[in-house]
């Protein structure tokens, strides 16, 4: 396992150092460049989670060289330049528009980068970025998207301009080509750009970069952990390009998500709790970046301008703020692996099933599920609006601290078809009694809530573990049975499944109406599978019991023995009065003729059984302040031995009366002994009186 995370780690360090590369386009030399010749290389291999429906894989770079000096003034010779996946796996890049316009885009010379080599003016790296949308691309009713020959002001440098008249013909040409899917692939593994200018670098020292980025795919059902994803690139137009290498690994998959909940701490169902903390529940990522913000944090921390706030709680279609992640291959001050988006481009965007989405832009960051079933009758539940507290006293929700953590955000915007609103973290209502604030979560009538998280801060260089707390509040209960894993349901055998939390990424199909097929506009990014099971149980809360030993018990050959226990939660002293059954348990021997035989007979309480005949076939129910009673010679026939009763109250006192059969002769008592008492937290004020009396 630690040879495979460093492993990890070295990719990482590729992909970052692949991205600062692809930046440059070169110092002219002035001397030819050579016949024109094309490589395509993979930017990075990122860790793609195996859970995920939407990962982004790695970008893909077709640097070129040398080539022939063009006419200035004369059209751009163009090709067609199509991405498939490796194995075939269909592309779940989200659709711009129902034609199958997506937000994977081709990017020529890094535009938007600001790089101080290369073409001047507002030429190559410097350029404005220039949207090519697919309809432009095939003359949908539109115009082709104009790109000729010109020059830069240094006169140096052959550059795309959008006309050879005017101004046009010292404006940069498009420079971001949207890719089409489901026009070429068996299964729709593939994004076609079409039409895309290529323009020679002819001099020596340049090259003409195309950057593709914005594929995502679906792990779940095609790949398991360590399986490599391929990509394989083909051209074809009036301009094919040289390609020496073809086929790339452009994406990893780690290992899975670990999830779980942590021993339940046991309550008294006699014994009231307020926003006590009943579990923890553990989200551990598989590997560094498994877990993501949204969008990288902005400000001078890397470079950007502006702050992520806008992007982080604003919905599709209504960012105000400049985008901060528009830098092609950009690192973003080491920040790159920990976002859910990728290159975001607002000049291109489409409105699906009423929803304005931004190419690149994800709808949230990684969202973490809890699902509570079995939620006792008369129980609230709550859980932590935030993981555990942060130790950093310039922590900033959503900013460059590397402290992990994680907000309660609504379930119905979580686990919908669609962002649709915004990133609106839920205020707490209260405080849990380890200092985390909490809400109280709604069950619908099957005892079923949920609970969802956002992540808002990760570190990539390290595991994240984040934490939240689960509590519970519920009145003190003096009901006559009890769920054994929680309180009282009606009608509910005593052997019903445990109150139970699974645990999960978000939104899944289970949660949200989504599908898990190919890309679809209206389909939530990220989206994710439940690849196993991760649960436990949540709350524990016992019946109140008092345990009593009666050291000799007979009901043969001529004997018998009164049984009788006392309730006594009724006293002057505010103690709760509580209701319940004892059940007997005898260890001992059968006085027979013919030879004594071991027997342990069980005489179960009334409040256990469907047909009670008190003092016949159970112990009867002992209501506070009264006391009940069996005889050995109805209940324990021809039983011999000593008796344990385990009554579902406290404070529980015995009495045992030995007699021969209609008291001529013999009369011996005693009291029961007490194994146990659970008391629980004495109450203020009556602890001491309590322990006397009882």
């Amino acid at each position: 396992m630690a040879d495979f995370r460093r492993w990890l780690t070295v990719l990482a360090v590729i992909a970052v150092m692949a991205f600062a590369a692809s930046a440059q386009v070169g110092i002219a030399t002035g001397s030819a460049g050579g016949p024109l010749s094309c490589n395509a290389s993979a930017a990075g291999t990122p860790t793609l989670r195996p859970e995920g429906f939407t990962e982004l894989v790695g970008d893909i770079l077709i640097t070129c060289t040398g080539g022939g000096t063009l006419t200035i003034g004369q059209a751009i010779p163009t090709t067609n330049i199509v991405v498939y996946t490796t194995p075939a796996v269909p592309i779940t890049s989200r659709f711009l528009s129902s034609n199958g316009a997506s937000e994977a885009v081709l990017i020529i010379d890094e535009a938007g980068t600001t790089e101080l080599t290369g073409a001047t003016g507002n030429f190559g790296p410097r350029a404005p970025q220039v949207p090519c949308t697919y309809a432009q691309q095939q003359n949908l009713g539109g115009s082709l998207c104009p790109a000729f020959v010109g020059v830069d002001t240094s006169g140096l440098y052959q550059v795309a301009v959008a006309g050879t008249t005017g101004a046009a013909a010292t404006t940069n040409a498009a420079n971001v080509y949207q890719g089409k899917l489901g026009d070429f692939g068996s299964v729709g593994n593939a994004v076609a750009f079409y039409n895309v200018p290529i323009l020679p670098p002819a001099t020596g020292g340049v090259q003409r970069v195309y950057h593709i980025t914005n594929i995502r795919i679906p792990v779940p059902s095609y790949f398991s952990p360590t399986a490599v994803i391929g990509a394989f690139i083909s051209t074809s137009g009036n301009q094919s390009l040289p390609l020496a290498q073809t086929q790339l690994n452009i994406g990893v998959v780690g290992p899975f998500m670990k999830a779980g909940v942590t021993a339940p701490t046991t309550f008294q169902q006699c014994i009231p709790e307020s926003v006590a903390t009943s579990a923890k529940l553990v989200f551990t990522e598989g590997f560094a970046t498994g877990f993501k913000t949204r969008v990288v944090p902005g400000g001078s921390a890397n470079g950007t301008p502006g702050t992520n706030t806008n992007l982080l709680y604003a919905a599709e279609g209504t960012n105000t703020a400049p985008p901060i992640q528009n830098i092609p291959g950009g690192n973003y001050g080491g920040f790159s692996q920990d976002s859910e988006s990728g290159f975001i481009f607002p000049g291109l965007s489409g409105t699906v099933g009423g929803t304005t989405y931004v190419a690149g832009l994800a709808d949230y960051g990684t969202r973490l599920k809890a699902v509570f079933t079995n939620i006792p009758q008369g129980l609230t539940l709550y859980v932590s609006t935030t993981s555990a507290t942060v130790s950093d006293e310039n922590f900033v929700v959503g900013g460059t601290s590397l402290l992990p953590y994680a907000v309660l955000v609504a379930s119905n915007s979580s686990d919908g078809t669609a962002d649709g609103s915004p990133f609106k973290p839920i205020a707490s209502t209260t405080k849990g009694d380890d200092g985390l604030g909490a809400i109280a979560l709604s069950q619908n009538s099957n005892g079923v809530a949920t609970a969802v998280w956002e992540v808002t801060n990760a570190n990539s260089g390290a595991t994240d573990v984040l934490t939240f707390s689960v509590y519970v509040s519920y009145a003190a209960s003096a009901a006559t049975t009890a769920h054994p894993y929680g309180l009282p349901i009606t009608g509910l055998p005593l052997n019903a499944p445990v109150s139970n939390a699974a645990l999960s990424y978000a939104p899944e199909p289970g949660g949200g109406s989504f599908t898990i097929g190919a890309a679809q506009g209206a389909l939530p990014i990220p989206r994710f599978i439940i690849s196993s099971v991760q649960s436990g149980p949540f709350v524990s809360i016992t019946l109140c019991q008092t345990t009593l030993l009666y050291p000799f018990v007979t009901g043969a050959a001529g004997f018998d023995t009164g049984i009788a226990v006392a309730n006594t939660s009724v006293d002057p002293f505010g103690t709760t009065p509580e209701t319940g059954s004892c059940t007997l348990y005898g260890y001992g021997v059968t006085v027979a003729a013919a030879g004594n035989t071991a027997s342990q007979p069980v005489v179960t309480g009334c409040d256990g059984i469907s047909n009670p005949l008190p003092g016949t076939n159970c112990f009867p129910i002992v209501t506070a302040g009264q006391v009940g009673t069996v005889l050995a010679s109805a209940t324990l026939t021809n039983f011999q031995g000593y008796v344990i009763a385990v009554c579902n109250f406290q404070y529980a006192h015995g009495y045992a009366a030995v007699t021969d059969l209609g008291i001529r002769n013999l009369w011996s008592s005693y009291l029961a002994l007490e194994l146990n008492n659970a008391h629980g937290t004495p109450r203020i004020g009556v602890a001491g009186i309590e322990a006397l009396i009882h």
